[in-house]
């Protein structure tokens, strides 16, 4: 197959993807995007490809910028103003890597990036019912 023809079957399954996931699913595809695109990044730096470097960097920091378009600031109270802040942070910290890619400041983004990851992940609606019974007084 050819490059093209690759890639052409890439996009349209990620687009059938996204029209068929849930909007919990649609933000763990992008911070997978996002921490692929920061991978890229460190490998690109360690073997001192700057342009290639600056190119998965600025992916990742449009992907964050995504992010940051999807919350809900009004209903999401203090969970999305944290999420913002975050997202900020990791966005600065690219932005000052950008130009002189570094490793180490690159995995401990990856790293952040990750650990947020796999809380998305852990949300299910079974989930969020436990720790609403949990963390809440319901009466009948």
């Amino acid at each position: 197959m050819s490059a093209l023809a690759l890639k052409a079957y890439q996009n349209t399954a990620l687009e059938s993807r996204c029209e068929t996931s849930s909007k919990r699913d649609l933000v763990i595809m992008m911070y997978d995007a996002a921490i692929d695109s920061i991978r890229l990044a460190r490998e690109h730096a360690v073997r001192e490809e700057k342009r290639a470097a600056s190119a998965s960097t600025s992916r990742a920091i449009s992907i964050l910028a995504g992010l940051r378009e999807t919350l809900d600031r009004g209903q999401g109270g203090s969970v999305a103003a944290h999420l913002d802040d975050f997202y900020q942070f990791l966005m600065r910290r690219l932005v000052r890597t950008r130009g002189g890619a570094s490793s180490e400041d690159l995995a401990e983004c990856q790293d952040l990036l990750g650990q947020v990851r796999e809380a998305w992940v852990a949300i299910t609606p079974q989930t969020v019912g436990q720790v609403n019974r949990r963390m809440f007084v319901v009466h009948s």
